[in-house]
């Protein structure tokens, strides 16, 4: 009897051991990033079957399992990849709103508003040689803005690919990681127990991959996780298939060089596009593919009509040495685009009469009017002319306005944009934080309810020495009668 008693006091001593033990690793990793609580599962021992009933034999650790939620792992990370999505739009169109920094003295709509203003100071004085100088500068100056601007934008749009690129290798990264431990953990869980600081360390990797590229996870029977991203299989069991980025060259080529070409996702050997869920490679993506396109494309539109309107105008007029009579047909103010080079952004630019000898800028629409300020009068017009620029979406949207009107538009926006980016990002850092905080009731360790519980367990261990106390006293009662 005092043996059975023995055995019995062991087991509990042994498993409340056990629990102590895992009671204070949870509480010495209490800080560290991504450890979930851990629980000594205790089940009692087979009993023992006696004529008289079944008798007890004890108690045992069962197993060791982690605390932790799929559901709210899952909520989270939707959370944590909307949140860094709209974080990095932020910052992009911010970027992108940088470009311009309107309003300013040196913005592109004060550049235009003085071009105008010097044309209808030549109305005023139709034979100055000074104004038709500040009109030339002016001229200049709007081209120059226009240049800067795109290549501002070919930076940004650089700078954002290789942030692209650098992701899609990070991504792949941990992919691999992933599967590694996918295999580490089918291997150590063959026994049945639960690796469950492998667990915690893929987990990690998990979150990663959600924040980076909008993965979804399933857990399969054999411990291991399949990871989703888009509509493609990005890890299975130890097996991965790496993202990579390739260019959407359109069939025929366009006649005209396109400057943004579109880049997608691709997985494996597949041909078919990934479309991940909200994520820092979505945002980046669509700003990559839609924001900078659209406002480069905006740009061209209002640099091509501009130089289109101008012209338009100019080419009606004559030019005069002094007071001489005929005058000269005037040519164009701005380089004339072709087929193959048409006007952009990039390349407005003075044509070369014009930018060599202000007195090519012509101001009368009559042969024999060197005073006539007709063609000054009505390139100054243009200043207010609604419908001058007009631009089309890929969606088929269609914007017009005056030149000043559009840019401003085109400004404002982006405004918008920005600030839309960066209400979205409070918010869903905010539900991100909400979640992660409901996961953490469920998985973080609090050192204060651990120290109850070590209390109570101690206080079961100490009850299980006094049992093996009790059995040798027996023990000893029972030798002296002998």
């Amino acid at each position: 009897m005092s043996s059975s008693l023995m055995s019995v006091a062991r087991s509990a001593l042994l498993t409340h051991q056990t629990s102590l033990q895992t009671i204070s690793q949870n509480i010495a990793n209490a800080e560290t990033p991504g450890y979930s609580r851990q629980e000594a599962v205790i089940s009692t021992n087979t009993p023992t079957r006696m004529a008289y009933g079944a008798v007890g034999t004890g108690v045992h650790v069962d197993t060791i399992i982690r605390r932790r939620d799929q559901f709210l792992d899952d909520s989270f990370r939707a959370a944590d990849g909307l949140a860094s999505g709209a974080d990095m739009r932020r910052d992009l169109m911010g970027q992108v709103e940088g470009i311009f920094g309107e309003p300013s003295d040196q913005g592109m709509s004060n550049a235009l508003d003085a071009f105008w203003s010097g044309w209808s100071d030549l109305t005023s004085s139709p034979g100055s040689l000074s104004t038709r100088t500040i009109i030339q500068q002016r001229g200049r100056q709007a081209a120059t803005l226009f240049n800067e601007y795109n290549t501002q934008l070919t930076q940004l749009r650089t700078s954002t690919l290789e942030r692209l690129q650098s992701s899609v290798a990070t991504i792949n990264s941990v992919a691999v990681q992933v599967a590694d431990l996918n295999q580490q953990i089918a291997s150590s869980e063959l026994s049945g127990n639960t690796a469950n600081d492998l667990r915690d360390l893929r987990d990690g990797k998990l979150d990663e991959l959600a924040k980076l590229g909008g993965t979804r996870s399933l857990t399969q029977a054999n411990g291991s996780i399949t990871v989703l991203i888009g509509n493609a299989t990005l890890v299975q069991g130890d097996s991965v298939q790496k993202l990579s980025l390739a260019y959407e060259v359109t069939t025929p080529p366009p006649a005209t060089p396109v400057t943004d070409v579109k880049v997608r996702l691709q997985i494996g050997n597949s041909p078919d596009p990934v479309t991940p869920l909200p994520s820092e490679i979505k945002a980046v993506m669509d700003v990559l593919n839609v924001d900078i396109p659209d406002t480069r494309s905006r740009l061209d539109a209002m640099a091509a009509q501009l130089v289109s309107a101008v012209n338009a105008v100019h080419t009606t007029g004559y030019t005069f040495t002094g007071t001489t009579v005929p005058g000269t047909p005037a040519g164009n103010f701005f380089a004339a685009g072709t087929p193959s080079a048409p006007v952009t952004a990039g390349n407005i630019q003075l044509d070369s009469a014009v930018a060599n000898d202000p007195f090519r800028i012509a101001a009368s629409g009559s042969l024999n009017g060197p005073t006539d300020n007709s063609v000054a009068q009505r390139v100054a017009q243009l200043r207010l002319t609604e419908n001058t620029v007009s631009w089309s979406s890929a969606t088929g949207a269609t914007e017009t306005g005056s030149f000043l009107g559009f840019f401003r538009g085109m400004v404002t926006r982006i405004g918008v944009d920005v600030a839309a980016a960066n209400d979205n990002a409070t918010v869903f850092q905010s539900l991100a934080d909400q979640a992660d905080s409901r996961r953490q009731a469920v998985s973080g360790v609090s050192t204060d309810e651990e120290l109850v519980n070590m209390m109570r367990v101690q206080q079961s261990y100490q009850a299980a020495t006094k049992m093996i106390k009790m059995a040798d006293e027996m023990m000893q009662t029972l030798l002296s009668l002998v």
